[in-house]
């Protein structure tokens, strides 16, 4: 099973939504690089059991995402920051504008 890096960061963003044991099969396979036998065997689960735990974990956090869109945000709030960092120095008027939108942005 390939695992999708991305979920990290959706777990960093939704995961005290998922239950406990969800959150920790799904750190401990994606964080600390734990294959699905050594998940089962700490938690004393079949392998099958944590594949579909991390499964199941996985939609839950896609779909928060989908919905509340919290990643895509900081990902497009990071991009203007890098924008406004990359310009101060050359526009400080364009840098403040793109300072300005942000805010505006931020608080709609």
């Amino acid at each position: 099973m390939s695992k999708d890096l991305n979920i990290t960061r959706l777990c960093d963003a939704y995961g005290t939504l998922l239950t406990e044991h969800r959150r920790e099969i799904i750190r401990s396979y994606y964080d600390y690089d734990l294959s699905l036998a050594e998940i089962a065997e700490n938690l004393g689960i079949t392998r099958q059991a944590a594949l579909c735990s991390i499964k199941q974990a996985e939609k839950q956090l896609m779909d928060y995402e989908s919905k509340l869109k919290m990643v895509e945000s900081f990902d497009r709030l990071q991009a203007k920051i890098d924008s406004i960092l990359s310009n101060i120095d050359t526009d400080v008027d364009l840098a403040k504008k793109e300072l300005r939108q942000i805010v505006a942005d931020i608080m709609r």
